[in-house]
């Protein structure tokens, strides 16, 4: 790398780790885990895309696709059972890696990769609704809380088309701002934020518990994957350079095993993040390195500061997100076969609360349909 290089890799790296802080908050308070549990689940899942990824530039952390499935775990088993969650994900993950396996997620029909990622919307839209009610805030403060909420969003939206900083920072920036005055509750005052290491600790397991978890395990497993997979692709078709998915299923495994293995929440490729570090020129493994080395400064350095975001600024960022997220144009597609797909998709993953299982779901439809047809021309 040239010495030019190496500066755009350090400082788009800096710009990243400061991006991942909202997000990772949001995310673990999505899964009614500590802001800790997510900011280290970044650090943990970009250091292994870093060092094992499939392809140079690629950011990995703490994510929605893998946070709505989580939380359904937790709501249901408790918070203890997250991590042995986490670390089962990983090792299915490893295990579609060495069974090659990972080559399946190429027949996924596009239909039923905006049906994921329309539910995977919906899903994080309805997770940040009980944060409104945080504090019993009366009718009138919710209405405050509200507009607060979408200000904070347009400020988001506003910044990342004027400047070149993170625009998730504008959210958190006119939240705060507006927040502290009014007396918003505050992401203190849903868990406190430890700014320390977080501790190597083997989660204890018992049949009855792992047949518990395995489900929420297998569909974090599929759904970080899809996504990650789909990163990887889409950047490698933008630079006109080959990725190496089987290589990064092996990093989303390493990666979640660790976290779950620290108390972290794990996670997988972020679409955002990796696309914002690929346009500001970062294309080694040295910016995503300084992006998971970043973040833990930040943790350490800064992490009571943490507390006192109000959450308003945290709902809006998340709200963006929800916007990004869903494959909204998908819907104007006025197909009979691709709209199926997409509602059964969207259908089955709400119903169960488990993206994989919406996501096979849909591949099934397509190839059924597909099956049918080609049967009935040949008749």
């Amino acid at each position: 790398m040239t010495i030019n290089q190496i500066k755009t890799e350090i400082l788009s790296g800096l710009t990243i780790s400061i991006a991942l802080v909202p997000e990772a908050i949001s995310f673990a308070l999505l899964v009614g885990a500590a802001p800790q549990v997510g900011l280290w689940a970044a650090v943990f899942m970009a250091l292994s895309t870093s060092i094992f990824g499939g392809r140079p530039g690629i950011i990995s952390g703490a994510t929605g696709a893998t946070a709505v499935i989580m939380a359904g775990l937790v709501s249901k088993v408790g918070i203890d059972s997250l991590f042995l969650g986490v670390i089962l994900a990983g090792l299915i993950q490893l295990t579609i890696f060495a069974s090659g396996a990972w080559r399946i997620f190429v027949k996924i029909p596009q239909a039923a990769i905006s049906g994921f990622l329309i539910a995977l919307a919906l899903m994080i839209f309805n997770s940040q609704l009980k944060y409104l009610q945080v504090g019993s805030p009366t009718s009138s403060q919710t209405i405050w809380l509200i507009c607060v909420v979408a200000l904070s969003a347009a400020a988001m939206v506003y910044s990342a088309k004027q400047f070149k900083f993170p625009p998730a920072l504008s959210a958190i920036a006119v939240g705060t701002l507006i927040g502290i005055p009014f007396g918003f509750a505050t992401v203190g005052d849903l868990s406190p934020v430890t700014a320390s290491l977080p501790e190597l600790k083997v989660p204890t397991a018992s049949i009855n518990l792992i047949l518990a978890v395995i489900p929420y395990s297998f569909g974090m497993a599929i759904s970080g994957l899809t996504e990650s997979l789909l990163t990887v692709d889409s950047i490698s078709n933008k630079l006109k350079e080959p990725g190496d998915k089987g290589r990064e299923t092996l990093a989303q495994g390493i990666g979640n095993i660790v976290s779950g293995l620290f108390g972290t929440m794990g996670g997988c490729v972020l679409v955002g993040q990796t696309n914002l570090n690929i346009e500001a020129g970062a294309k080694n493994r040295l910016s995503s390195l300084v992006a998971a080395l970043g973040l833990a400064i930040i943790i350490l350095v800064f992490g009571k500061w943490i507390e006192m975001l109000p959450l308003a600024g945290l709902i809006g960022v998340m709200m963006v997100v929800v916007y990004q997220t869903g494959a909204w144009s998908s819907l104007r597609i006025k197909k009979i076969k691709h709209l199926s797909i997409i509602t059964t998709t969207v259908l089955v993953s709400l119903a169960t609360r488990n993206l994989a299982i919406g996501v096979i779901s849909g591949t099934l439809v397509f190839y059924f349909s597909t099956i049918l047809k080609h049967d009935a021309i040949k008749n």
